[in-house]
């Protein structure tokens, strides 16, 4: 249901593109920053300087990931928007997704806020404008976005109050297992025949399986997106 949906939406397709060309170029930077970081790790004292430097590496590495889920996320809000409008029987173009997304913009900051404050961090950096995640219905936090661009651009409490009258939806980690499992194989594949071609140069092999790598996890996030905002829109909520 995420693919197809997805795939005719034309609005929601150029937001996967231009998620794509996004979180490409970040990663291309960050990765060039931790590659940097891990050199110096490995020329270093390996007592010292090494080890300090391995541990560098792995929290560039945390960030980096970190940077790209939010390069990521406005997009895929774009994406919810697009799916959710069509499903329905309305329509979205590119530049709209977009202005929805922008208009949404501080209940979205403020979601994404509740899903990262989490314990003794919740306490300091929640407002009593900010929604707590044990206000959040079980399985129903995956439909907030798609309840604020479709439904509450300006409310999160009354985004989070529609998301929690859907019922469970069975779906979506056979979704998630399909991308990320079907981006595993192509990187495999591209990896493999690196290494069974020998005029195929090792650093093309790697650069392949790491933009192959890029790519599929943001189609897997767009397709994801889709299947959220299609069962959310198509749903009998009240």
């Amino acid at each position: 249901m995420g693919l197809r949906a997805l795939s005719r939406s034309r609005a929601a397709v150029g937001c996967t593109l231009l998620g794509a060309v996004a979180v490409g170029a970040v990663f291309a930077v960050g990765w060039r920053v931790a590659m940097a970081i891990r050199a110096s790790a490995v020329t270093a004292h390996p007592l010292f300087l090494g080890g300090f430097g391995q541990l560098i590496y792995l929290v560039a590495l945390v960030l980096l990931v970190a940077l790209l889920t939010l390069v990521w996320y406005p997009f895929g809000a774009g994406v919810a928007y697009a799916v959710g409008r069509q499903a329905r029987g309305g329509n979205a173009t590119l530049v709209g997704s977009l202005r929805a997304v922008r208009n949404a913009v501080i209940p979205l900051a403020r979601w994404l806020k509740t899903l990262v404050a989490i314990g003794p961090v919740a306490e300091r950096v929640r407002s009593e404008n900010d929604v707590g995640q044990n206000e959040v219905a079980a399985g129903c936090e995956k439909f907030v976005v798609a309840a604020i661009m479709l439904d509450s651009p300006t409310d999160l409490a009354h985004a989070v109050e529609r998301a929690n009258r859907l019922p469970p939806e069975p779906g979506r980690e056979r979704v998630l297992l399909v991308g990320i499992g079907g981006t595993a194989v192509a990187v495999a594949a591209v990896g493999v025949g690196g290494y069974l071609v020998p005029s195929l140069p090792f650093s093309t092999a790697v650069s392949l399986s790491l933009g192959l790598a890029v790519i599929g996890v943001v189609v897997s996030a767009a397709v994801d997106a889709a299947w959220r905002a299609q069962a959310y829109a198509s749903a009998d909520v009240p």
